[in-house]
């Protein structure tokens, strides 16, 4: 199997693939409404790129820093 990624959110918390998560308030899809999404994927680079499938937006997936998002 592959590795497994422990994430810090902007609340300083862990979260990983599978987990719900928020989009940080800052975010312009968090102003418009798309607050919470599944992390479906996570790219290990110098920013840990997460992807997060949104539920507001079906087949959307956001990307985004590992501090753009939190667990909830």
């Amino acid at each position: 199997e592959g590795e497994v990624f422990c994430l810090i959110g902007y609340d300083k918390k862990t979260y990983g693939k599978g987990d719900r998560v928020e989009l940080h308030p800052g975010c312009d899809l968090w102003m418009q409404g798309a607050r919470f999404g599944i992390v479906v994927g996570i790219v290990p680079t110098l920013q840990d790129q997460v992807r997060v499938e949104l539920d507001k937006i079906p087949n959307q997936v956001f990307s985004g820093p590992a501090d753009r998002f939190k667990k909830v």
